[in-house]
């Protein structure tokens, strides 16, 4: 009857450092890896890429991706301009589906998506020429070497996505 006594102590001992053990492993964090990019067109258009890429430290977890354009006050007489390209837009991005919101402002367009599986994202693949007028040229050659692809499920380390991205241009922290 002594020895089952003695036995208690151990056991709840082993089971708290299970415990111990599982919680850490159940709140390891997450690396996030954030860059940003501005651009600056003829006619003084304005378009800032952000996107935050959320890495196991192999490979990336999931992407959350922002694209603002602004438009300077000489192309905001009508809606002309914005609702043209958010068509634009929303005509290339329809393929993610409800993972693409549009926020339409006074003077910017907003296009947030953010995707957790394999679908591939675009970025750097956004221009705008002016002629007579101004048009949104959107490349969605995912085989292009203008435009920059990333997915969910790509292997990087945090260094390699943030080394990658410096070299196309970007700000990354």
């Amino acid at each position: 009857m002594n020895t089952r006594k003695n036995m208690t102590f151990p056991i709840v001992l082993t089971f708290i450092i299970i415990a111990i053990i599982v919680y850490l492993f159940a709140n390891i964090k997450q690396s996030e890896v954030s860059c940003e990019k501005v651009k600056t067109f003829d006619g003084d258009v304005r378009l800032t890429e952000r996107f935050v890429a959320v890495t196991d430290g192999k490979e990336i977890d999931s992407i959350r991706l922002t694209k603002v354009i602004v438009l300077p006050d000489k192309y905001l007489k009508d809606d002309h301009y914005l609702e043209g390209f958010r068509n634009a837009l929303s005509n290339t991005l329809e393929y993610l589906g409800d993972k693409v919101k549009y926020t339409m402002g006074t003077d910017r367009i907003t296009v947030n998506i953010e995707v957790n599986k394999d679908e591939i994202l675009l970025l750097d693949n956004i221009n705008f020429v002016t002629n007579e007028d101004l048009e949104i040229v959107i490349n969605s050659n995912t085989k292009s070497s203008e435009v920059i692809t990333l997915s969910v499920g790509d292997h990087y380390t945090d260094g390699e996505l943030m080394t990658r991205f410096k070299n196309n241009g970007y700000n990354c922290k």
